[in-house]
């Protein structure tokens, strides 16, 4: 099975070794290039199009929605060298209306397209710890299971296309407010004086923990906001998501308002390349950058 892959990337090219690890030929697209890929043993190619035009499985993992819609639909995109009956595993988090467009494109093309964001930090990639949710035509994902079950780690079937990036904003909801409780937790004990490694290790396996409290608290604690596994830019884009999606559902969200609040605050004090236990300093008032790896 011939895979391609478009968006080369901190999420990608793992994703790409993965493939190349479990014996699928795999080749590759990134603006820039990616001489990564070749030395795993990927072949590079030189446009979208060209992608598709030797694969059956598309993979792509791309920053935005509209850099999804020319990786698709530019001139030079996989619609132009699509080969019928391709499936293409779209993992990108943008808006479901906007990727749905381009699965009804795809269709018309003689392919198929899934919805399949991905859950985790790239860090999670390698190991396979990161979870995929999966949506869709089942006929299409049954068609793709060896690839899916290569690319990352576990991942489920959500049901209908739109139903993992609907997933994906649960999973989304619940880091932000976890990380925001987890920084304001860590600044209670920290102003009550209380020795912050006995609280990390006291409440890691207590009712009140959380995994962003055991992989973030450690961090809040010594306010190294570099290198970021998970920078604030990365997760922004998708909480905007999820407060649009909230409010299209009538869904009152305070507790998740408050918590965006703060990465809002993040983003315009310039701190979007910082990891998201930096809301930390949204909290104190504090520089951001004062403590850096």
């Amino acid at each position: 099975m011939q895979v391609g892959i478009i968006g080369l990337g901190r999420m990608g090219l793992p994703i790409a070794r993965n493939l190349l690890e479990r014996g699928f030929a795999v080749t590759g697209y990134r603006r820039s290039g990616s001489a990564e890929l070749a030395a795993a043993g990927g072949i590079a190619a030189a446009s979208p199009a060209e992608v598709a035009a030797g694969a059956s499985v598309i993979v792509s993992i791309v920053p935005d929605a509209d850099a999804v819609q020319e990786v698709i639909a530019g001139p030079r995109g996989t619609l132009a060298g699509l080969r019928s009956g391709t499936v293409h595993i779209e993992m990108s988090t943008i808006p479901v209306d906007r990727k749905q467009k381009l699965r009804d494109e795809v269709r018309a093309a003689g392919g198929d397209l899934l919805d399949c964001p991905i859950s985790g930090s790239p860090p999670m990639v390698a190991p396979r710890l990161a979870t995929t949710f999966v949506s869709g035509e089942r006929d299409s994902v049954d068609a793709v299971r060896p690839v899916l079950d290569a690319i990352s780690g576990p991942w489920v079937y959500t049901g209908p296309f739109g139903t993992g990036a609907s997933l994906k904003y649960v999973a989304n909801l619940l880091l932000a407010t976890h990380m925001a409780a987890a920084a304001e937790a860590m600044l209670l004990a920290r102003s009550l004086g209380l020795d912050l490694e006995l609280v990390q290790q006291t409440l890691d396996s207590s009712i009140a923990s959380s995994a962003i409290w055991r992989q973030r608290g450690p961090v809040i604690r010594t306010r190294q906001w570099t290198p970021a596994p998970g920078p604030i830019a990365t997760l922004h884009p998708i909480l905007e998501q999820i407060e649009a999606a909230a409010g299209g559902a009538g869904v009152d969200s305070p507790v998740f308002a408050a918590a965006k609040a703060l990465f809002d605050q993040a983003m315009a004090a310039g701190w979007a390349g910082l990891d998201i236990a930096a809301v930390h300093d949204v909290l104190t008032g504090g520089a951001g950058q004062e403590r850096t790896a």
